[in-house]
């Protein structure tokens, strides 16, 4: 099968030949079956489904002059990006484009669009208020799925997709994508169910990277290596950082060169939209440009062409680092990226052997496997969102249970408890003698503060960064403590005075002080690493294939002699250990989750877990630990650890499966049985000196 020539032209204009994921689209979908299609970053993924979907509904529908198509993506900033990539191939073919998020509402202004680009909380105000132009969706796409894919927010879409489609007089077609997915029948699976069918179109992600890392001693050192890449030619540079300090403290010392000032900017999520709106058209227009940016810009936001990628820190795992190396040259075969070890890491030759994991995986097309999770948090808040939508009335369990219907985990029973639960904190009642529930108190509540549509962390309260009546971002408030009159602060890669400070906002002016900055405090932890990224460290010193090309010299004397000297005192199946003042550390590279589970199981009084070591008082009998994640119950109920990442939906949860939800991390990661299995049959082996 194939395009309509004024498709093919609309999407495709006079290039010659379409790439492999674009041909193999088109045949499934222009049939009418589901994709799930993975392919690397710049692909074009978005072009290869959409072309064959609007071939196939658009006539019908701009007859009718109606919305057929939903365009769900993760993030207001990638929604407004594909607004404008969608707008000249639909133009073309008399097709409006429109955009629903937080911001804007097509459907509330002018006609209405053929084609709707929302988020997953978009959809369920829509839903909420009974949106009656959806009754009219043929297809739907789901962009960034890896973002969705086993998280709250990804249940939350799932369920409001089987609500559509039972909403809907037509069978409801679908497409989702990402450039970073193992397996793709599971997002299948967590998405819509293992009885959905839909081909799987999965293309080779590899590409070849030139890739160099380096130990930047001082932070002074990145000036030079920043203006020896943008020096004599135009050049556009991303630099991912892990934190927004780390970002504004980069931004902060690239801006102390008189040359580089004018070509920085940084972006990263406590920015308010029109902030870093504005960062990614002026670095966009450039012709020389450094953004330094936290994981906003992992996603496909145009922002042109990026001739190298440089990484502040790794990644915490594969799946982060292919899409933030993904982003440059996507004009060649071939990725330019520079890893650089923080001039304050305290463990510089463990950062530089993640780093060469990282890209040795991304080399090989190695992704982690993990099965689809069995999450609650959005059950509770899919109840509530739709007896709020129904005015609060009554309505029947029975019918609450079949929007979970694809779920199997999700029996009646369960749902029932959530519910029962919800009702005991006083969101809904039950009704006297029908098995129905209601809207209570509560749920009331909810609805006016407009937390009834997402599940995102609770986190902390923030509040509003203000020049003037210029919005610039949001901080968490515990700064209103740290903060005074005069103070000065670093924001938005700018430099600033504190002049009027309350709980309603932060008022500031703009400040030439580049000394006495007070960083701000962004609360949270650090990210532990992937269990499968530390895993395959373990695997690469053993494996005497790292190389020499990827280093510096001094650096790559420091890994080398630290590899050999694991080497030549252990194998792979045994356990380096140092004495220490306090007891024993051992060297696992078990991952912080698998080294807390056996100081928990091993009962050490005291115990210290981190992502490499496990440090206890008094030696572990390696051999009786079992090597199966599933034989840890009678630690189980103590691994989970308080967190601010859960939504207020997972805390109103009853307790196992709050304690359920958690342990997925734990039984469902394949890494985390091979880990175990290692380890059960490993013997200690006592390093003398050992430095890393």
């Amino acid at each position: 099968m194939r395009l309509d020539h004024r498709t093919a032209t609309a999407f495709f204009g006079a290039f010659p030949n379409l790439r492999e994921a674009q041909e193999a689209a088109i045949e499934p979908l222009l049939s009418g079956r589901n994709i799930v299609l993975t392919s690397g970053t710049g692909s074009g993924k978005t072009e290869a489904v959409m072309a064959p979907l609007i071939d196939r509904y658009w006539r019908d529908a701009a007859e009718r002059d109606e919305l057929f198509l939903l365009y769900i993506a993760p993030t207001k900033a990638l929604v407004n990006d594909l607004e404008i990539r969608l707008h000249p191939p639909l133009a073309k073919l008399g097709l409006r484009v429109g955009v629903r998020h937080g911001d804007r509402d097509a459907l509330k202004s002018g006609p209405v669009p053929h084609v709707l680009v929302t988020t997953p909380e978009s959809l369920e105000v829509l839903m909420f208020r009974g949106e009656s132009t959806l009754r009219s969706i043929r297809a739907v796409v789901i962009d960034e799925v890896h973002l969705l894919f086993n998280t709250q927010r990804g249940l939350q879409l799932s369920i409001l997709l089987r609500r559509l489609r039972k909403a809907l007089p037509n069978v409801l077609q679908w497409a989702a994508l990402s450039a970073t997915v193992g397996n793709l029948s599971h997002v299948r699976d967590f998405l819509f169910g293992t009885e959905e069918e839909a081909d799987l179109l999965s293309f080779s992600a590899r590409r070849a990277i030139d890739a160099q890392i380096r130990h930047v001693r001082s932070i002074k050192e990145l000036l030079p290596l920043v203006r020896k890449l943008t020096e004599g030619r135009p050049t556009k540079l991303l630099v991912f950082a892990n934190s927004r300090r780390e970002c504004e403290r980069l931004t902060g010392t690239l801006q102390e060169d008189d040359s580089l000032r004018p070509i920085i900017f940084t972006h990263y999520s406590s920015l308010s939209p029109e902030v870093r709106a504005e960062a990614e058209r002026k670095f966009s227009s450039m012709r020389t440009a450094v953004c330094v940016a936290t994981s906003t810009l992992e996603l496909g936001i145009d922002i042109g062409d990026i001739d190298a990628v440089l990484l502040w820190g790794a990644p915490s795992g594969l799946t982060s680092f292919l899409q933030r190396i993904g982003r440059g040259n996507r004009r060649s075969t071939k990725t330019n990226v520079v890893c650089l070890v923080p001039d304050d890491c305290s463990t510089v030759t463990l950062d530089a052997l993640r780093f060469a994991t990282l890209v040795r995986g991304a080399t090989d097309g190695e992704l982690p496997i993990r099965e689809p999770y069995d999450l609650f948090g959005a059950v509770g808040q899919q109840c509530l969102s739709f007896i709020a939508s129904n005015e609060g009335r009554f309505t029947r369990v029975v019918d609450l249970c079949e929007f979970f219907s694809h779920k199997a985990y999700l029996s009646r029973e369960v749902v029932e408890a959530i519910l029962a639960e919800l009702s005991s904190h006083d969101y809904v009642q039950r009704h006297d003698y029908k098995n129905r529930y209601g809207a209570a108190e509560k749920l009331y509540r909810l609805v006016d503060l407009k937390l009834i549509y997402g599940n995102f962390g609770v986190g902390s309260q923030k509040v509003n960064l203000y020049h003037g009546a210029k919005h610039l971002g949001e901080v968490p408030a515990l700064n209103l403590l740290r903060l005074g009159i005069g103070t000065s602060i670093r924001f938005a890669g700018k430099c600033w005075e504190v002049k009027k400070l309350s709980r309603d906002g932060i008022h500031l002016e703009s400040s030439r002080t580049i000394s006495d900055v007070v960083e701000l405090s962004y609360g949270g932890n650090a990210a532990s690493l992937d269990p499968d990224t530390v895993d395959s460290m373990w695997r690469l010193i053993h494996s005497k294939e790292l190389q020499v090309s990827l280093f510096t010299k001094e650096l790559w004397q420091r890994v080398e002699k630290f590899a050999e000297q694991i080497r030549s005192t252990c194998s792979h199946d045994q356990i380096p250990y140092q004495r220490t003042p306090d007891g024993i550390r051992y060297y696992t590279f078990g991952g912080r989750l698998v080294n807390r589970a056996i100081g928990l199981l091993t009962k050490k009084a005291i115990f210290k877990a981190d992502d490499f070591t496990l440090s206890v008082p008094s030696p572990i009998e390696w051999s009786s630990i079992p090597s199966q994640a599933s034989d840890f119950d009678e630690i189980l109920q103590l691994l989970p650890e308080e967190t601010t990442t859960q939504s207020l939906y997972q805390k109103l949860l009853p307790g196992d499966l709050q304690q359920r939800e958690f342990l997925q991390d734990w039984l469902r990661d394949s890494t985390i049985a091979r880990i175990l299995s290692r380890l059960s049959k490993a013997s200690p082996v006592e390093l003398e000196h050992f430095v890393t």
